[in-house]
């Protein structure tokens, strides 16, 4: 699709940029090792990136979801067969790996902070699943694709294998470039359906859109929901500690510090100096009793579906 910028009164065309593969692959996976929710639409906890795992084979992004699903995340300029072939080895190991060897290839850099080894990681999946015992893989693992282009036949197989309910996602992304060297990333969305949003886990968690696009905190303020310069805090007992925020006007959240981050689940990793959390699940609104941003997620979200009902004509309900 187009993209065009709003300028003099008139629309000017963004051309899309043309990297080449290793370009794109090294700031595509850059850009979404540091904010895995912008690409996936999920929280996900991060592993490592480039790391050699057992058998063979250098997975771009490993990371582990809620349930203990691993899950793979493969950033291609463009797939073809052969580089979907190895994408399935890679899902093939995830299905037969342990916790301990996950645990074995951990390491991230966090705001200087380096988090890496055995013990690290329990310190931190534990912090992640809010559990003493730690949560042991799930041999259901989860594949995820990132591409500017998927090869025909390519795309073809990839719809097989969505159709018998496997666990591969695509995310085509496109990298836009307008006159002033400023870059806009494309990342397109799969759903193209009405979802609800749910306070737990699922088989195969889904981003939780309206019309195939993910629901917003400027979605929420835009409707009503939320209020402008929104105070929220963060309150975790079992650790006794306690964060806040202020949800801007345009949806981003301000910290005490004076940084800024557009992502609800980025300030609460900002917030706590931790490795992944979910901002949607953590941040409550003050004003409202300590309302949770997903409970406001889920209202949008059924008045997104009741608005929706009442706009159909009668044929279309008949139908």
């Amino acid at each position: 699709m187009p993209l065009y910028e709003y300028r003099d009164g008139g629309l000017v065309a963004v051309p899309r940029l043309n990297p080449g593969p290793d370009l794109y692959e090294s700031e595509i996976e850059q850009l979404a090792w540091d904010d895995l929710e912008a690409f996936t639409g999920e929280t996900l906890f991060p592993v490592a990136r480039q790391a050699r795992i057992f058998g063979g084979g250098i997975p771009d992004i490993l990371a582990l979801d809620e349930a203990g699903r691993v899950v793979v995340i493969e950033i291609k300029r463009d797939i073809d067969r052969a580089q979907l072939a190895q994408c399935l080895e890679y899902a093939g190991w995830a299905r037969l790996t342990s916790l301990d060897e996950i645990a074995s290839l951990y390491k991230r850099t966090d705001q200087g902070l380096e988090h890496q080894g055995v013990e690290a990681f329990f310190r931190d999946w534990q912090d992640f699943t809010e559990t003493t015992t730690p949560i042991t893989i799930n041999p259901q693992p989860r594949l995820f694709l990132i591409a500017r282009e998927f090869e025909g036949r390519t795309r073809s197989a990839l719809d097989f294998l969505k159709e018998n309910s496997l666990p591969v996602i695509v995310i085509p992304v496109t990298i836009y470039q307008d006159r002033s060297g400023r870059r806009i990333i494309d990342i397109e969305s799969e759903t193209e359906t009405l979802l609800h949003a749910t306070s737990t886990p699922t088989p195969n968690p889904q981003p939780v859109t309206v019309n195939g696009r993910r629901v917003t905190v400027s979605d929420l303020i835009e409707a009503g929901l939320l209020e402008p310069d929104e105070d929220v805090e963060w309150v975790r007992p079992r650790l006794g500690e306690h964060y806040t925020a202020r949800i801007q006007a345009d949806g981003s959240f301000l910290l005490p510090d004076q940084s800024v981050y557009q992502s609800p689940s980025v300030a609460a990793i900002r917030a706590a100096n931790l490795v992944s959390a979910d901002g949607w699940f953590a941040w409550r609104v003050i004003r409202l009793g300590g309302t949770r941003l997903d409970e406001l997620r889920r209202q949008y979200v059924a008045q997104s579906l009741k608005k929706a009902d009442t706009e159909m004509s009668p044929d279309q309900v008949a139908s």
